[in-house]
């Protein structure tokens, strides 16, 4: 899928590589090595991916991946803490994304944990960038409070695509269930024409070290209140299955 015509001027000598909370701190000349920055934000990540891969086998998904895109023939390189390429699959592995070696194919889905050093980015500059590129979905939530009070968790906001191009926004700020209970139907956001899963928040039942609250970003069945599951996760409720059956191993 090539990128989308457009006719908006475009400057991005630095990509989306480095951005830091404090300005002064920011220095373009050195690269920030990868997005990962606490146990929350690692934890959510491999959750995303593990959910992804799990359920959907035919799709290709990538995490931590530099992704190099090109616009008016320059190439801008957006880090993506998860991307899902839907109906897409190749079994390489990759070091980066080079959307050039790949027909300019662009995700279907983009995510970003939100985390203390990439927030304003992910919620400004990156939003514009995967709307000039045609990304169907783009994806931010908190996991824990790592931003300014306007966005402080619960928070999850889903970028969908218009047919003009433009982003409309669907938001979360209140939790779709706590973890172990049961869904609130009325807190899930659909993206029926694009994916074949709606999104959720869960609050986790474990605490940030600092008292703080958890959050998960979750993946609902399209037809049923059902939370797609990881690999483990299937695994664990097997067990438990069999334990409530046939008694302790």
């Amino acid at each position: 899928m090539s990128p989308p015509v457009h006719n908006e001027p475009f400057n991005n000598k630095r990509g989306t590589r480095i951005y830091s909370v404090e300005p002064d701190q920011f220095d373009p000349a050195v690269p920030r090595l990868g997005r990962r920055e606490s146990e929350p934000h690692s934890a959510e990540v491999t959750y995303i991916f593990d959910v992804l891969q799990m359920n959907f086998p035919d799709s290709r998904v990538t995490w931590d991946l530099h992704h190099y895109f090109t616009i008016d023939t320059e190439e801008i390189d957006i880090q993506f803490d998860v991307s899902f390429f839907k109906d897409w699959t190749m079994p390489e592995a990759l070091s980066s994304y080079k959307a050039k070696d790949f027909d300019n194919r662009i995700p279907t889905l983009a995510v970003n944990v939100l985390s203390k050093s990439t927030w304003r980015s992910d919620l400004s500059e990156n939003v514009d960038l995967c709307r000039i590129l045609g990304i169907p979905i783009y994806v931010v939530f908190s996991p824990f409070f790592v931003t300014s009070t306007v966005y402080r968790p619960p928070f999850l906001r889903v970028y969908i695509l218009g047919d003009d191009g433009s982003y409309r926004q669907s938001e979360l700020r209140k939790i779709t269930l706590v973890e172990g209970g049961e869904i609130d139907h009325d807190a899930v956001i659909s993206v029926r024409d694009f994916l074949p899963f709606r999104f959720g928040l869960m609050e986790l039942t474990r605490k940030h070290i600092e008292g703080l609250s958890l959050f998960r970003l979750i993946l609902i069945a399209p037809d049923e209140l059902r939370i797609l599951q990881t690999e483990r996760d299937q695994l664990k409720g097997k067990l438990e299955e069999y334990k409530t059956r046939f008694g302790e191993i």
